[in-house]
């Protein structure tokens, strides 16, 4: 009996050092983020059901002195997606809506198709709609002071032409599928998405300070205000949207702890709903999409994650969890200039550091021929983007180098034709051939697409022949190419003086994933142009005046 006494007593003294060497640790992890009178975060590790730490840094609201806590309703900005995903869940679960409806007959205002987009393609990003925030960038609208809700957003989708990829294709994260998705909810419910997520998902699972915002003038208790760092002061902006499904949710640690629960099937009545939001469809090329339903679904140093981050004006969110190990990560801020994501990161790397040793062992099976190396190594434009991406080689070590980086990252192979980065393994290039693309990077499961290409110097062109007024009908908006000192410039709507550079022949970018390329007609002449943005927005139409 003693002796059961003095191992219990050490059994739980050990745990106990663990888990203040473990608090110390993150502590150590968040302390560049303890600002005095600052905007700041809430956090919380759930492991084995329960939150075994959780703080609140900085200032809910600058103005009241009021601090981050567990309690605070935190944006969780593109989280939100997973919720509206649980809600068709729900319709589909009691036969109201099947994944391979056609949207058409819920949304019949959208143009028909030659290929029929499902409701499975919503929720996967595999649709071909472009991402609604790119068209209205694109169109000059000001966020700061036009008015928009999800009826903006269909209309948008309904002007769409051409879609920028077949549905089923690949997975093109974006906003508008899940405005749609929420439109149809809310259609076959008769309710807003508010009303149906309370009664179907927030009550049932007990998270009482989680709310879909569906107006702007509700009270919303012990929010944090997001806020923008200025060069002396920190600023906030007035909400002028009610745009909601693809985003526009608020929740708490505390509250957020249980969907995480609930995503780590510990929660038997939802163990349905946990492997419905995982499903991975598979895509023509034979390969598992990464995003599932309203969740990306990869692997960390061996094991499964799940996860979604969130980016909005005034703040950042990331939710990440490990089902095997029952452990998760949930981080939302006031202040946009904090990324939580690197931050969840290092604290998974606190719990899962032997995981990477058994990992470092059998990836030592796998070993890269220089042969295939070398092989990689070129230039890379993102597909309907200017993004440049150079692959080089570097004493036998494949490397890569965006244009904005001032140093090349170093890659590791792990499989047959895949790398990740050495010192990010959720950063991960996939040189698998494949007709549409060469080059895939994915961030934690979502995917950008890159193809070979050929850059230009900008001194071997001539500026001037690329100057002219082209409109287009579809955005309604009028381009104005202007060309100083042998450079060009672009003003449109809210958008002046923006300065250009060369990317392959007839190209130009903004250094921002916006592509202009420039069309000739049977007389060499400069005629039109097709405007490409982000990845989604694939070759809007410009006829030059």
């Amino acid at each position: 009996m003693l002796r059961l006494t003095i191992i219990s007593v050490l059994f739980i003294s050990s745990f106990v050092t663990f888990g203040q060497d473990i608090n110390s640790k993150v502590d150590s992890i968040l302390q560049k983020y303890e600002q005095q009178n600052a905007p700041g975060l809430g956090i919380g590790i759930i492991k084995e059901g329960k939150i075994i730490y959780s703080k609140g840094i900085g200032l809910a609201t600058l103005e009241y002195n009021i601090k981050n806590s567990d309690s605070t309703v935190f944006s969780i900005a593109s989280i939100a997606k997973q919720f509206t995903a649980a809600c068709a869940w729900v319709l589909i679960k009691d036969n109201k809506l099947s994944l391979d409806d056609d949207i058409r007959t819920f949304l019949p205002e959208l143009p028909e198709k030659k290929d029929i987009i499902k409701i499975r393609h919503l929720l996967n990003h595999t649709s071909g709609f472009r991402d609604y925030n790119s068209s209205m960038y694109l169109a000059g609208f000001d966020y700061d002071k036009e008015y928009y809700d999800n009826q903006t957003v269909y209309d948008i989708a309904c002007k769409q032409k051409n879609m920028t990829n077949l549905p089923g294709e690949k997975v093109l994260y974006g906003n508008t599928s899940y405005n749609l998705l929420t439109l149809i909810i809310e259609r076959i419910s008769n309710k807003n998405l508010h009303e149906f997520a309370k009664e179907k998902l927030f009550i049932p699972l007990g998270m009482h300070n989680t709310l879909v915002r569906i107006e702007n003038n509700s009270i919303i208790k012990n929010k944090a205000v997001g806020y923008q760092k200025t060069k002396d002061s920190y600023i906030q902006l007035p909400r002028t949207q009610i745009s909601y499904g693809a985003g526009s949710m608020g929740s708490t640690i505390k509250d957020m702890a249980l969907w995480i629960n609930m995503v780590n099937e510990d929660n038997p009545e939802f163990i349905e709903l946990s492997h419905f939001l995982t499903t991975l469809e598979t895509l023509p090329s034979g390969e598992k999409a990464k995003y599932a339903r309203g969740v990306m679904v990869d692997d960390y140093k061996g094991l499964k994650t799940v996860s979604h981050s969130g980016y909005g004006w005034g703040g950042q969110s990331q939710l990440i969890t490990i089902p095997e190990k029952k452990l998760g990560v949930i981080l939302m801020t006031n202040l946009e200039s904090i990324n939580p994501t690197p931050i969840s990161y290092d604290i998974l790397d606190l719990f899962i550091p032997k995981t990477e040793a058994k990992k470092e062992i059998a990836t030592k099976k796998f070993k890269t021929r220089p042969k295939d190396i070398k092989s990689f190594a070129g230039q890379y434009k993102e597909i309907n983007s200017d993004m440049k991406m150079e692959i080089l080689v570097e004493n036998d070590t494949l490397k890569s180098k965006g244009a904005r980086a001032k140093n090349p990252i170093a890659l590791k192979g792990f499989e047959k034709n895949k790398f990740h980065r050495i010192n990010s393994e959720n950063v991960k290039y996939d040189f698998t051939k494949n007709e549409k693309h060469d080059l895939v990077i994915t961030f934690g499961g979502t995917p950008f697409y890159f193809k070979r290409a050929v850059f230009v110097a900008s001194e071997t062109v001539y500026t001037k022949e690329f100057v002219g007024k082209f409109y287009s009908n579809e955005l309604d908006v009028t381009y104005n190419f202007y060309e100083k000192e042998g450079t060009l410039y672009l003003s449109y709507r809210n958008h002046e003086n923006v300065p250009l550079s060369t990317v392959q022949k007839d190209e130009f970018g903004n250094n921002d994933r916006t592509l202009y390329h420039f069309t000739r007609n049977d007389k060499n002449q400069i005629s039109s142009m097709l405007l490409s943005c982000d990845g989604s927005v694939k070759e809007i139409g410009f006829v030059k005046n």
